[in-house]
């Protein structure tokens, strides 16, 4: 299944499927919380993170980010990719365009 042509919906379905042991049992209670109307992808991955990656990850990476500067011996594109990985854990300092453009100088 190619997972970035699938909608959200059939995503998150075809994701959940794969669950077993106690991430099934994590799932349910999950699902529970939000009935009775269904949960979005965007919920599942934020409950998701929450879960599975650890606050002192989430943070050691935000500061990552925070840190970052582009190597001498570093393209351009690596330094975008690098820079697009890390922005998440620091959405604050990415709120808009011109904060972007000013942390990734």
């Amino acid at each position: 299944m190619n997972l970035i042509s699938c909608t959200p919906e059939n995503r998150l379905k075809y994701v959940v499927s794969l669950f077993v042991g106690n991430a099934l049992i994590w799932w349910r209670s999950v699902k529970r919380g939000y009935e009775p109307r269904e949960i979005t992808w965007a919920e599942f991955q934020r409950e998701f993170d929450d879960k599975y990656r650890p606050k002192m990850y989430k943070d050691k990476k935000r500061m990552e980010f925070l840190n970052l500067v582009q190597g001498d011996d570093q393209t351009v594109a690596e330094y975008e990719l690098r820079f697009a990985a890390l922005a998440k854990y620091a959405p604050e300092a990415v709120a808009t365009q011109e904060d972007r453009c000013y942390r990734f100088e």
